[in-house]
């Protein structure tokens, strides 16, 4: 199907709307919708509120008024026709006497999945898909293949020397890369529903866990991986617990179970194996609306995620330096063979001043 430049102009619009967004809607999809009147003008958009609230559809048919009617709707995601936590988008559209709908991608909810689009053509609306799909899925990708895979989506972000080193020989960590480079990683944090690191890397670097991004601040669920739980009281984990979730891993456990005392969640896991540990603790995340985790380190934690295939996507920045010695980034059980490594799909560099950033999704050869 051909669109015209000008469908693209709005449907760009959309995105950026969703892009935004991104970081505030969890675990609903981040949507961008603009309304066009049959004049060309835009007359209202919208992106999806926090979950609960009013979708990116909604607000952009408020927004037009009575100028939606005979209008178009550019929309990066499929409107929903189930009444969930806000009524059917579908309907709202309906109902605001908009004419035709231009949509990026179909939603993969099996509540959506095409359902929103045959009834809205069932009701003498014009309906077309798949501008600018590519760039929508990117948007969403980790709801994408979470609602399909019924865990979340897994990414890993390491900040190395050109020699592969987390930290040099003191288990001295800052600052390894740019202060460009972690303005990015703030970014990539922003995308996830969750960050989570290990107790090593809550001990030495007491980190917030927040993504920090100009003047606003963004909230992730806040995940440390303690094979006992015992984690310091002093540590900002637990002295902010009340302003983000807040979620001790604790896998070595002889019940799976999760325990709520004060403002932390204690997800015990009852396994013993690496594998089926982390196995458990992505399925209870699912479960509990996390729909992507970012695993910010340390070595342990990423390499264990990494070498048994739990990884959808790696984040890999490379501060100009050599240590020659130091923690090594990545550790594996065991060695992997040529003819079965990690390897990366859909390769992009960048660079942030003198850093390297390489980004991909992880594959096995």
């Amino acid at each position: 199907m051909k669109f015209s430049d000008l469908d693209n102009h709005h449907m760009q619009r959309a995105l950026a709307l969703a892009r935004k967004a991104k970081g505030t809607t969890f675990p609903n999809p981040a949507v961008g919708a603009v309304v066009v009147d049959a004049g060309g003008k835009v007359v209202g958009e919208g992106a999806t509120s926090v979950c609960g609230g009013p979708h990116a559809e909604k607000l952009a048919i408020k927004k037009a008024g009575a100028a939606a009617r005979g209008a178009t709707m550019f929309v990066t995601l499929e409107p929903c026709v189930h009444f969930g936590r806000t009524p059917s988008c579908v309907d709202e559209i309906i109902e605001a006497g908009v004419k035709k709908v231009i949509t990026a991608v179909k939603d993969p909810n099996p509540l959506v999945n095409g359902k929103g689009l045959r009834k809205l053509k069932a009701h003498g609306i014009d309906v077309q898909t798949g501008l600018l799909a590519r760039s929508a899925v990117l948007v969403n990708e980790d709801y994408c293949w979470s609602i399909v895979n019924k865990r979340p989506w897994v990414s890993i972000k390491l900040a190395m020397t050109l020699d592969g080193r987390i930290a040099d020989c003191d288990d001295k960590s800052k600052w390894i890369t740019s202060e460009a480079s972690r303005r990015e990683v703030q970014e990539i944090r922003r995308y996830h529903s969750a960050i989570a690191v290990g107790r090593h890397t809550l001990l030495s670097d007491d980190p917030k866990l927040t993504a920090r991004c100009g003047r606003k601040t963004y909230y992730p669920a806040r995940i440390v991986f303690s094979s006992t739980g015992n984690i310091p009281a002093d540590k900002y984990f637990l002295t902010h617990a009340d302003e983000a979730r807040t979620i001790v891993v604790i896998g070595n456990s002889k019940k799976c179970v999760i325990e709520r005392i004060d403002n932390v969640e204690y997800w015990y896991l009852g396994k013993k194996d690496v594998a089926e540990s982390i196995n458990t603790f992505l399925e209870m995340a699912y479960a509990e609306g996390l729909t992507s985790v970012l695993i910010e380190g340390g070595q342990k934690l990423a390499s264990n995620f990494l070498e048994h295939d739990f990884v959808n996507k790696a984040y890999l920045f490379y501060g100009n330096k050599i240590f020659g010695n130091g923690k090594n980034g990545l550790m594996f059980s065991k060695g992997l063979p040529i003819e079965n490594s990690v390897y990366l799909d859909r390769v992009e560099h960048r660079s942030f001043g003198d850093d390297f950033f390489v980004s991909g999704y992880v594959n096995r050869i």
